[in-house]
């Protein structure tokens, strides 16, 4: 497996720091977008500046200046985006059109993760709200990156262990639920959760094989 040069967008949340960790113990080299709101938050500061002690490259990017998003993917081969698509906090997956129209004018970026991660939104027709609109905006994406023609890669990792096995599914909480529990459906669905460290190194290790075209992986 060859090395790639991989931006990460998002490198400072829940899955966005174990993807640029996992980047990096690969040999990967490694650049992280750092946006000028992010100098307001001291976790988040901490956290860049560790990882340029780490070895990766800190680069200013801002969703509200283009030619800056341009300037950023030029400087690598692989975007990964893995900004917040929570619903029951910060929500900004669509904030990631305008990434795809910097690939775009950029032209030299060989493959793009979108923030997915979770369930495949193709197969959410169905949602409910509130969780409806985080597969809306997904599938809004993934139609503006197939029609830019931008060689991709979708992961679907189902559900976040972290996430939902401590609350019991329940929506809108971390912990468990103290009085009663929601069952969806009859109560005999099945689903599958997994590990985060199993995702960060399967989006390290799958997407960087020599692979072309399109691509849509399930964990």
């Amino acid at each position: 497996m060859g090395k790639s040069k991989v931006l990460v967008v998002g490198g400072t949340g829940y899955i966005g720091r174990r993807i640029v960790r996992a980047s990096l113990a690969l040999g990967h080299e490694t650049y992280v977008v750092q946006r000028p709101e992010l100098s307001l938050q001291i976790e988040k500061l901490q956290r860049l500046l560790s990882f340029k002690k780490q070895g990766a490259h800190l680069i200013e990017a801002s969703f509200n200046d283009h030619k800056s998003l341009v300037d950023a993917v030029k400087q690598v081969d692989v975007v990964i985006s893995a900004i917040s698509g929570v619903h029951i906090r910060s929500h900004s997956i669509t904030l990631q059109l305008k990434l795809v129209e910097a690939i775009k004018e950029a032209g030299n970026v060989k493959r793009f993760l979108p923030s997915e991660f979770g369930l495949d939104p193709a197969r959410m027709g169905h949602a409910l709200e509130p969780g409806r609109v985080t597969f809306e905006d997904k599938m809004a994406v993934r139609k503006a990156i197939e029609e830019a023609n931008i060689p991709f890669t979708y992961i679907s990792a189902n559900l976040f262990a972290g996430y939902f096995a401590g609350s019991l599914s329940q929506m809108g909480s971390f912990v468990p639920p103290r009085d009663k529990v929601h069952l969806f459906g009859d109560g005999t669905l099945k689903g599958t959760y997994n590990n985060i460290i199993a995702i960060r190194f399967s989006v390290n290790t799958k997407v960087f094989k020599k692979q072309a075209g399109h691509t849509h992986i399930t964990i």
